[in-house]
């Protein structure tokens, strides 16, 4: 099957519209929450969020990214898939339940219990739009898919902003949490009506869960590996540290989150159609990494050489309440591009139906994070916390590398071809922007100034190592795009 260029363009620019909105409403939110809580209060919501997002890779198991890499897909494998996910997201729920009273044993905050129940709802919540996400992945109808992820984005900010200024604090986020998991839903519904129905057919479900059940192993290891850290921060360390670590991890893996999403999920169903093409699926696979390598670069080195304003203007209101996460913040910025350029090959490996592949790279990282982590929070250090982090994740490479040579054709040197200027135009980009004067970072407009420099040294630094091969590809599709509209 031969996929377009420009049907591909066209579904990240939809996906990029609505993660555009996303991006808004979470600096949007991030500010108020970050300037109304304390770091213990960052740290209960982060906590729960622990508890929640491990019980949620057993809600899915695989299921949704099974159901759309198949390649052919009636309504009884639909709803085989549909019951699956029920009876696998009620399970869920009711874990959550049992564990919900001994929480506060591993970390020390009244509520913790209580978050846990209420963030529970989101594994029944998230069956609402199961089948319409899947339909709709499946046919690479991105257009559609626009409509709930606004939603989505907006209730959520919304929801949040009006509590935490009405004073609910951390259940303001909870809460926010819950309803926009539920907006969309709702608006999957809307953007692709199908009729709930059960069916079970076991031998379907057996091939979804052939596929998944990898995906679980692969799943929880990742999960360990993004936030066994955070865990053990708020074990050892206390709910303060744990809400300044949370806070360095999540801006400092904000834009590969937002690429994953972006880019990579368009990347899952357009591998799964030319899985039998591997020439082009290498060409798309290194195209990918280019792209990803390119914006993480520009968006993450701003955040870095910019991080002590960041800190003080935009999320302390003028004030040196988050400085302690400084240092891990500039690390965390290191990993989130590490982590963007990474990203791309679990696509190609589920693509190809290759999990146990993923399965057995992040064993090895959980393994090599473990190790760190026991010997650095002896220091009680969350910057070293950090370091480990990015050790573990770059010890992946042990796996993929080899995988890419066998399956793909791709060596080392590909990898570095298209990799090496990402360390000049960070380098660059991080020295140039120390030569402004400190005050320029002392108001949000002078912060954007200093931010919207670093972007543009780093773009122009990568432009020059490349030719501007970015600029180049983006305008051939776009140059595509437009010959079919005038047409």
């Amino acid at each position: 099957m031969v996929i377009s260029r420009a049907k591909v363009f066209r579904n990240i620019i939809y996906t990029g519209l609505t993660k555009g909105v996303t991006v808004i409403c979470v600096v949007v939110t991030g500010s108020v929450v970050a300037r109304n809580l304390s770091p213990a209060d960052y740290g209960v919501v982060g906590f729960a969020g622990i508890i929640i997002g491990f019980l949620g890779h057993f809600s899915d198991v695989g299921v949704a990214s099974a159901a759309i890499r198949r390649p052919a897909m009636d309504q009884e494998s639909l709803r085989t898939a549909f019951t699956l996910k029920i009876l696998l997201s009620s399970g869920a729920f009711i874990v959550a339940f049992l564990i919900a009273p001994f929480a506060h044993y591993l970390f020390e905050h009244p509520a913790t219990g209580d978050v846990i129940r209420v963030l529970a709802f989101d594994f029944l919540i998230s069956t609402i739009g199961f089948m319409p996400l899947v339909t709709l992945m499946r046919e690479q109808n991105y257009r559609a898919l626009v409509f709930p992820g606004v939603t989505s984005a907006a209730v959520r900010c919304i929801l949040a902003v009006t509590l935490i200024l009405c004073g609910w604090k951390y259940w303001a986020v909870i809460l926010a949490d819950v309803g926009a998991n539920l907006a969309s839903g709702v608006a999957n519904q809307m953007a692709r009506k199908i009729s709930l129905g059960f069916h079970f057919d076991w031998a379907v479900a057996q091939e979804y869960l052939r596929f998944g059940v990898p995906l679980l192993g692969t799943g929880v290891l990742v999960f360990l590996i993004f936030n066994l850290d955070n865990f053990l921060v708020g074990s050892e360390m206390g709910s303060a540290q744990l809400g300044y670590y949370a806070l360095a991890f999540t801006w400092g893996s904000f834009i590969c989150g937002l690429l994953s999403d972006t880019v990579n999920n368009v990347l899952l169903p357009t591998f799964s159609a030319i899985q039998d093409d591997l020439v082009a699926m290498r060409r798309w696979y290194l195209k990918t990494v280019d792209l990803v390598a390119f914006v993480a670069v520009i968006a993450n080195t701003a955040l870095l050489a910019n991080a002590h304003f960041f800190l003080v203007t935009f999320l302390g209101k003028g004030t040196d309440k988050w400085l302690p996460a400084e240092t891990s913040l500039k690390i965390l910025c290191v990993y989130g591009i590490l982590r963007a350029v990474t990203e791309p090959i679990g696509n190609s490996i589920m693509a190809l139906g290759r999990t146990k592949t993923l399965l057995h790279a992040n064993l090895l990282a959980g393994t090599i994070e473990i190790s760190l982590l026991f010997l650095v929070l002896r220091s009680r250090r969350i910057e070293l916390v950090a370091a480990a982090v990015i050790v573990a994740y770059a010890g992946q490479a042990i796996v993929y590398l080899p995988f890419l040579r066998r399956s793909l054709d791709i060596g080392a040197w590909d990898i570095v071809a298209r990799l090496w200027p990402v360390v000049p135009a960070l380098v660059g980009g991080y020295a140039i922007t120390s030569f402004l004067p400190a005050s320029l970072g002392g108001t949000l407009f002078t912060l954007a100034g200093r931010a919207l420099v670093t972007a543009l040294v780093v773009a122009l630094i990568h432009g020059l190592c490349t030719r501007f091969r970015c600029f180049q590809e983006a305008g051939g599709m776009i140059s595509q795009n437009l010959s079919r509209v005038r047409a």
